[in-house]
């Protein structure tokens, strides 16, 4: 057992980047290879031991002078190494489930009430990212890493400081990104990369496993794990440069102490700033991450306590269409303008902040019972300027009510459970029960000024608006509590697995209009079941069904330029899922199909004669499609990554009326949704020099409407990414230097991206980007 742990720390170690130990004991050009591990990992399995864990080396004593005396032509002892406790099957926290071969992906990750699992024995169609992939494709945002799942599709503008996506078809807000398992702490709008050791791409809905996202997502989940100090020492220091002009640099210090290493530290910080690849756009941004642990025979500890802040001027926002007649919108899309085109006025900003600290805690209260809790604050600030452009012809005129606004957020999260494995004869049970609660309070102030006008084409030079008329003065409260129980019963050596489990949830949500005092609120307690089955024919193939539930959570329609209902308060509403796949391990390359229906209440924009529209459910939305996904090495120097997603998306069961109009979408296609999505990258080691990787990626998306009557349609496209890295040993130290340089959008492709706010809104996808980095170890 103790060299099978042994042997899986030495697996993270390569995998993650061990370069001040491999840069020693490896020649120049091997070395240099296999620092960063571009090949050779040997699979790996993340389920841990049920009963027995790894104790402590023994040392070696001296019982007398006088022995020593008579023994000293004997060779002196060595210490041996420190042994770090093992993590039980029960727990969570530790070393995190090692990189599967290639270094990409993760051979498991968190399932929430259901703990780490491994790939081949989780029910759902998971895929985990690594800090290594993080780094190599020098991902300065949690959308970055993103653009690798073709399950996943970024739908904010490019260039205006939002993380926000599309998963299977159903839109992701920025706000339900949860970290190390707790919703509401990671940075509200965009999470930067360098901090974090993987994220973790659950597609469908989880309110079983994680409880409901505070902001509504149903599609899938996403959990942000932060870095912690590995079993080796790290100090490196990385300087990058970014087109047009920003430069920057990030540091990643890492150390262990105790006899069994059980204490850790771990510091990622950085920033940077200058002009970005658009035009007449400066960013600025700067983070700070501190995680410290504890690593004991049966308790373990972590907590992390972290700053980020961003300043984006000007930022590019969504484009929305004015309609004529009164909400049949007969403006077509307009053309492309060129990529990188900045429509925005130059006063627009954007100056996000967030300040979080979290920790979670476990004790093994016998060998197979482990009790649990964690706990966390996060404080989100955002002062910004801007306007939201409204096209008004296809000759890319615009106009717009510009808005002076500040909203902050105060999250409070916090879980506590137990989770015991049991045998009842020839069937294991790891049971588990949870409480878990969440509260986000929500205060928005803005100003708004006179109309403005531009073109998207040709922007025009417009004067700071007197920002003189109160528009929104709001205050919100939503409150998340609920109880989850799960029995995972394992037989026939986990070859068949089945799981049963419900969460009892409570979502309530109280609004204060401060300009009309109306106050409006809501409480729902609500039963989510869920249930799933693994069936293992062959130890490298798993088969596995589910049926799951999401619940949306009460959403305070907010967006006073936008919205005639702000304030109003949604009520929640499920969504279900049935899925299917097949997962085939072929020991260093893994391959997964699923198949997937999943029907979810429809939030859309409703006319409102004379006034904006309101924001209300209206009928359901339902996806059916296919996911196929690779991952892993073809040969020693080639790993892929990738694969296709097919959505069919449709309206049903939706009427809309607005005074003498109605309006039918049943049948229709639901903004945002692309029939062919494909993400496929590759890395090749070159033969003819050692240290060379080259690297590629090809991102497609199908046609797509923008609007809710499918008059709008976007065009398909395909945007091509490039890069090569070399890894050389330092002539000074002996230790590895990487240099890195990607090209994304090859071929400045210019693209729309559909997108749900109102009924017809678009966003730009970002230009040809260079990016340039180098990593030095100390």
């Amino acid at each position: 057992m103790t060299c099978k742990v042994a042997a899986g720390n030495i697996v993270r170690a390569v995998s993650l980047g061990a370069v001040s130990y491999l840069a020693l004991s490896l020649d120049v050009s091997a070395g240099a290879r296999q620092a960063f591990a571009q090949g050779n990992l040997p699979p790996v399995t993340v389920d841990a031991p049920t009963q027995q864990r790894a104790r402590t080396a023994v040392r070696r004593t001296q019982t007398s002078t006088s022995r020593v005396q008579r023994r000293v032509a004997a060779p002196a002892p060595r210490r041996a190494e420190p042994v770090p406790y093992v993590t039980p099957s029960t727990g969570t926290l530790g070393a995190p489930p090692a990189p599967y071969a290639g270094g990409q992906v993760a051979t498991g990750g968190s399932l929430g009430l259901l703990g780490n699992r491994g790939v081949m024995n989780t029910p759902f169609n998971q895929t985990n990212y690594t800090a290594q992939l993080i780094q190599n494709q020098q991902a300065r945002t949690v959308g970055d890493v993103l653009l690798n799942d073709p399950s996943v599709r970024m739908k904010t503008p490019s260039g205006n400081g939002i993380d926000g996506a599309y998963v299977r078809g159903f839109y992701y807000d920025s706000g339900d990104y949860s970290m190390n398992g707790l919703y509401g702490m990671a940075p509200f709008y965009s999470t930067s990369a360098n901090y974090l050791e993987r994220v973790e791409v659950l597609k469908g809905p989880s309110v079983l496993l994680n409880g409901m996202p505070p902001a509504g997502a149903v599609g899938g989940s996403i959990n942000l794990v932060t870095k912690s100090a590995p079993d080796y020492d790290i100090t490196q220091l990385t300087t990058r440069y970014i087109s047009k002009s920003q430069v920057g640099a990030l540091v990643d210090v890492a150390r262990r102490y105790g006899e069994n290493k059980e204490f850790g530290i771990r510091f990622n910080g950085g920033g940077g700033g200058g002009q970005t690849a658009f035009d007449r756009q400066t960013g600025e941004i700067g983070n700070a991450v501190l995680n410290m642990d504890y690593r004991g025979e049966r308790v373990r500890f972590s907590t992390d306590i972290g700053y980020q802040a961003e300043n984006l001027n000007p930022p590019l926002r969504f484009l929305t269409f004015t309609t004529s007649p009164p909400f049949a919108t007969t403006i077509p899309v307009p053309a492309l303008p060129k990529p990188g085109t900045n429509y925005m006025p130059d006063w627009a900003t954007w100056k996000p902040r967030d300040a979080f600290a979290m920790a979670r805690g476990e004790v093994d209260l016998t060998e197979s019972v482990t009790a649990y809790g964690a706990v966390g604050y996060h404080r989100s600030e955002i002062d910004y300027i801007y306007p939201s452009p409204r096209i008004t012809n296809a000759n890319g005129a615009w106009t717009a009510v510009p808005f002076n606004g500040r909203d902050v957020y105060d999250n409070y999260a916090g879980e506590v459970g137990i989770r015991a494995s049991v045998d009842t004869g020839p069937v294991n049970h790891l049971v588990t029960v949870n409480y878990s609660a969440f509260e986000r309070d929500y205060s928005s102030f803005g100003r708004a000024g006179a109309v403005i006008n531009s073109n998207l084409y040709n922007p025009v030079a417009i004067p700071y608006p007197n920002f003189a008329t109160v528009v929104q003065n709001l205050e919100s409260q939503t409150k998340l509590s609920s109880v989850g129980i799960a029995d995972t019963m394992s037989m026939f050596n986990n070859r068949l697995q089945v799981i049963v489990g419900a969460r009892r949830q409570t979502a309530g949500a109280d609004s204060l209009n401060l300009l009309t005092n109306a106050r409006t609120s809501v409480e729902v307690p609500t039963w989510s079941p869920g249930y799933a089955v693994i069936v293992k024919p062959l130890e490298n193939i798993s088969l596995y069904a589910n049926y799951i539930e999401g619940l949306k959570a009460p959403e305070v329609v907010v967006g006073a330029t936008t919205y005639s209902n702000v304030g109003q308060i949604l009520p929640p509403a499920q969504t279900k899922q049935k899925e299917a796949g097949v997962k085939i391990d072929m020991g260093r390359i893994t391959a997964t199909a699923s198949v997937f229906d999943i029907t979810s209440p429809n939030a859309i924009a409703v006319p409102v004669p004379g006034r904006l529209p309101a924001r209300q459910l209206s009928g359901e939305q339902r996806n059916r499609g296919m996911e196929l996904y690779v991952f892993g090495e073809v040969t020693p120097a080639i790993r892929v990554l990738g694969g296709v997603t097919l959505i069919d998306g449709e309206v049903v069961r939706q009427s809309t009326s607005a005074g003498a109009l109605i309006f039918n979408y049943n049948g229709k296609t639901p903004v945002g949704v692309s029939a062919v999505n494909v993400n496929f990258g590759a890395e090749w080691d070159t033969p003819f020099l050692n240290g060379l990787t080259l690297t590629s990626r090809v991102i497609y998306t199908s046609e797509s409407y923008a609007n809710d009557a499918n008059t709008q349609e976007l065009p398909s496209w395909t945007r091509v990414d490039l890069g090569a890295r070399y890894t050389f040993l330092s002539p000074w130290n002996g230790k590895p230097i990487v240099i890195r340089a990607n090209v994304e959008n090859v071929f400045n492709e210019a693209y729309w991206n559909s997108y749900r706010t109102v009924s017809s809104a678009v966003s730009l996808g970002a230009p040809r980007t260079y990016l340039v980095s180098t990593t030095f170890n100390f």
